[in-house]
């Protein structure tokens, strides 16, 4: 479902303007919304939120983070998903196969999970 669509009246602005009230992030899944997207919904957003972190974990995965709380809870999403994938390292080195793509993806997480640690938020 694209949302291409004039933003004025788009009712998902709401919809996400409540959720990063109350979450302090919103996660995107798929692969339609680009950074395009994402540039207004942060120009529309920007009258409630003074700080917008867009960040895009893979293709599918994006997270639109908006304070503490909800960098908190997209570093912890990371770390499961950090370890989920040194799990499959670890499988697929026991089986004898390449780890090199698993091992990107761990080290591109890792990378985003410092830069997380260290985005401030200001109130």
């Amino acid at each position: 479902m694209e949302r291409n669509a004039m933003l004025e009246f788009d009712p998902f602005l709401t919809e996400l303007a409540e959720k990063l009230h109350v979450h302090g992030y919103y996660a995107f899944y798929g692969e339609h919304y680009n950074e395009a997207d994402m540039e207004q919904y942060r120009r529309h957003l920007f009258n409630s939120f003074r700080n917008i972190v867009w960040v895009e974990l893979d293709a599918r995965k994006k997270y639109m983070i908006v304070d503490h709380r909800g960098r908190n809870t997209v570093m912890k999403l990371i770390d499961g998903m950090l370890n989920t994938r040194r799990t499959l390292r670890a499988n697929q080195a026991m089986a004898g196969t390449d780890t090199s793509n698993v091992q990107k993806e761990i080290t591109h997480l890792t990378q985003l999970v410092h830069m997380l640690r260290f985005t401030t938020f200001r109130t």
